[in-house]
Order: C-alpha cells, then structure tokens, then sequence
C-alpha cells in the first residue's frame, strides 16, 4: 500500500534524496515523499491528509469546514496553527492546506492519534465566521449549516447538550477571539429554544421548532419528490357507481384483506360471521373486533366522502377514525397520537414531536395534487411515513387513501392478501430510496382490479376473488393473480 514519508533529521532526509534520485521514491514537497505512482498521489494525500498536516504543523488543528467534513474538499484543508498571519501551502497539485492563525489550546478534541479538531462549540462558532466568496472553498459552512448542526444536536442529544455548548463557548470565547460568533450562537440557541426571539433564524425547519411546530424535514423532502412524481402520472379514471349490495360487499373485502395484511389473520368464513351475522370468534375478541371495526368505518358512505379540506381536519380525521379502528384496544390508545418513536425494521418513523408539524406542511402538498388517485397514493403514503399512532396505522392509511376515491366518485383499492409483497416492496423502494413508480403501480393496478370484480352479488364475487387467489398467499397464487393484473397495461414514468 502507497504511503507518505517523512524524514525524522537531516541524515534521514538525505538517505531519502538518494532514494528519489534512484527512481524508488518521489519527492512531493520539500519533506515529504513517498513510494507511490504519480497517478496515485492525489488519492494519497485526499486521505492521509492529516499526516501531512501533523508533519508540517504538528500543534495545528482541523478547523472550520474540515473539522466538519474531517477530509479535503475541493481539495483544500483548513486547520489553525499558531502563526502569525493565516498561509496557504500548496501540497503538489493534490492538495491546498490554508491555514488560520488562531489559539489551538482551547475547545479541541482528537480525532485521529496524528491530529486534533476543533471541538462541537468552537466549530459551531468557526463556521458562523464570514468567509471571503471568491476562495474555492469558504472556510465556514455558514448559519444555515448551523442551525441544522443545532437542530440535529437538539434531536439527539436534548436541550441539555445545547445548553452545555452555549456555557462552553461564553467561557472560551475571549481566548479564541470569537465574541461576535458567541454571542450569534447564543441567540440562535436561545431562539431553537423558544427563550429567544426566533427572527435571527433562517431555515425554515428551525423556525418552525422555534416556534414549537417542528417537523421530519427529511420526510417533507420525500414528500415533495413524491408529489413531482404524482404529478407526472397520467391514471385512468375507474369511475364508481353506488350501489347497496355492491358496496357492502366490497366494504368486507376491503376490512378482511387490509386486517389480514397486519397480521389479523381469519378464514374468510371467519371473518364473514363477524361481520354479517355480529359474532366474535371465541378466544380472538380483540382481532374479531379489529376486523368489524375497519368494516364499520369503510361501509358507511357519509364517513367515506369526508376528505379533509385543511391541515386541522386533517389531524382530525387521523384521531377519530383511529380511535373507531382502535376502539376495542385500550391498550393502543386509542385516537391519541403516539407519544414514543415506533420502526419497522430499521425505518424509523417520524418522531412523536414532529408528526403533527411534518403532517401540516406536507397536507399543502396534497393539496396540490388532481384530486383522485393522486390525492390518494400521496395521502397512504403520507399517513404511512408519519405513522401517527401506537397501532393500526397501516389500516387507517388504506382507509384515508380510499376515502379520497370514494369523495371523486372512483373506485376503492382493495390489496388482496396474494398482492402483499408487492404493495410492501412498492412501500420499502418508495421510503428507503424515493423510488415511487412500483408503488403506484402496485395501487393503480389494484383500482383497476377492484373495478372489475362482480360487487353487486356476494358469491360472484366471493368467487371471482377466490378463483383469481387473491385470498392466496403471495407464494400460493402469484403466478394466477399477476395474469389478471396484466391486463391493464398501466404505463408510469420510471
């Protein structure tokens, strides 16, 4: 493995020469050598950066942009020694180390055993400093960054580690010449804080924790390329006409598969005398009434045209229909929003703090989208990614997504348990990677499906549903249900 060389005295740099004029070693400045190929150098120096630095300046330390980043950007490094007037020293072509005058006693930590960086309150304070616009790498990150860095440290760590780096600064600020930053620091804190005014800040998601309505700025960003993406879908219209039998029987299936999805799992007799005739199935009270609960929500029309028309009606809406789901299950609280972080494997939902400001701002996207399938697919998912509650999100996120169709007179979207894996793979690429076509493939092709299945007669479509083995699990009856969905030939943007 290539690496850097460094003469330790006078002899040893002399033995060195004799190497470089042998063609075993080359000389990349005055001191530092190494055995590697020309083309190997930069990558070299880009990562044993700190080496150089240590050789060179070996009281500096990283400072600024690099005691965030800890690497050359652009590469250029910036550390702080104690000189008298800042220097930039040129490393071959690979590498640019500016240095700042500057105490390098006070507020450092070490980060690797060659170099120490600046500790949290002194970077915090270095990257509030102006920096020149016309240098190819500012030194300071900026305010912005700042506010992040805090907010960050707020979600993580608590009030406490705030207040413990406004203390650190004020009693080191003096000695390291950075009163004005402290002081900037200080209002930004006290503002994130809600103790202080909240006009110093600029980012909006600091303005809104100021203000005590924070939310998943990294949800909202998928949200919104969410939302571009919807508005690049053309989807057919599946319009619905009501009709009683029809409805009552496509309000079952749509209760017994979207239980069946979470895990309450029943025979379709089952789950026929629960709903049909009112009876429990003995020993499984709880599940019996999880099924006959979605069922109630989802057969009554007048709840099922009531879309939400601002952020407020939203929130709403989410507590009372999760409240009626829920309502046999003291134990989940009911109707109340979730008060500890809930996961799903390793996707950590958005935090209990955040649910109700990340739900407002992204409902202004959903307002924005063409009413029907859009405002749908957006809502699910929108539902799905905050999961607002202990328990029953996923079925309270079907049913908020059916609501929107059924208000536009569209056809509802039932997932069939055989379509489970594809509906949760479209839900895994759209979360974890902003890819959202399968996702909307997945529900268009399911509007699509429930659109052609004979409603109006139970046993027609009992056995329509049965011959396609929708009822199936997906290893059990793929291969027959994806022939019928293939018929729709539904074309998305990749």
């Amino acid at each position: 493995m290539p690496s850097l060389i460094f003469p330790k005295d006078t002899a040893d740099a002399k033995k060195l020469s004799v190497e470089v004029q042998k063609g075993a070693l080359k000389r990349i400045r005055q001191g530092i050598y190494t055995d590697a190929a020309w083309e190997e150098i930069p990558q070299l120096l880009n990562s044993r950066w700190y080496e150089v630095i240590q050789y060179l300046f070996p009281d500096a330390i990283a400072s600024h942009v690099t005691a965030v980043k800890l690497r050359p950007e652009n590469n250029i490094v910036h550390i702080t020694a104690d000189l008298g007037k800042r220097r930039k020293i040129n490393i071959s072509d690979a590498l640019t180390i500016d240095v700042h005058p500057g105490n390098v006693a006070e507020l450092t930590e070490q980060f690797v055993p060659q170099l120490k960086r600046s500790a949290p309150a002194r970077l915090l304070m270095e990257n509030l400093q102006l920096s020149h616009q016309d240098t190819d790498l500012p030194k300071a990150l900026g305010q912005s960054w700042v506010e992040q860095e805090l907010l960050r440290r707020l979600e993580r760590y608590g009030e406490t580690d705030l207040n413990l780096i406004r203390d650190e600064a004020k009693a080191h600020c003096v000695a390291l010449g950075m009163e004005k930053e402290c002081r900037q620091l200080d209002e930004l804190i006290g503002a994130l804080l809600s103790t202080r005014p909240d006009k110093v800040l600029r980012t909006p998601v600091a303005i809104a924790t100021a203000r005590q309505e924070p939310y998943d700025q990294g949800r909202l960003a998928l949200f919104e390329r969410m939302a571009d993406y919807l508005n690049r879908c053309d989807f057919p219209p599946r319009p619905y006409q009501y009709n009683k039998s029809g409805w009552r029987n496509l309000a079952f299936y749509e209760s017994y598969f979207s239980n069946y999805i979470e895990g309450t799992e029943f025979e379709i007799d089952e789950a026929e005398q629960i709903v049909f005739s009112k009876q429990a199935i003995p020993d499984r009270h709880e599940d019996s009434h999880d099924v006959l609960s979605v069922y109630d929500i989802v057969h009554d029309y007048t709840e099922m045209v009531t879309v939400p028309e601002s952020a407020n009606e939203l929130m709403h809406l989410l507590t009372l229909r999760h409240g009626l789901i829920m309502h046999a299950r003291s134990d989940k609280r009911p109707g109340e929003l979730k008060v500890k972080p809930n996961k799903a494997g390793d996707t950590l939902f958005v935090l209990p703090d955040k649910v109700e400001g990340t739900l407002a701002r992204a409902f202004s996207l959903y307002q924005q989208l063409e009413p029907g399938l859009a405002r749908a697919v957006f809502m699910q998912f929108m539902v799905t990614e905050c999961h607002p509650f202990d328990d029953g999100n996923g079925r309270l996120a079907r049913i908020m997504m059916n609501a929107e169709l059924v208000c536009h007179e569209q056809f509802k979207i039932i997932v069939p348990t055989v379509h489970r894996d594809s509906y949760l793979n479209g839900l895994r690429q759209a979360s974890r990677s902003g890819r959202f076509r399968t996702l909307c493939k997945v529900f268009a092709d399911l509007q699509a499906y429930t659109s052609i299945i004979p409603w109006e007669e139970y046993g027609e479509a009992r056995s329509t549903l049965e011959a396609h083995c929708a009822d199936k699990l997906p290893d059990e009856g793929v291969a027959v249900f994806n022939k019928q969905i293939a018929q729709f030939k539904i074309s998305l943007p990749p």
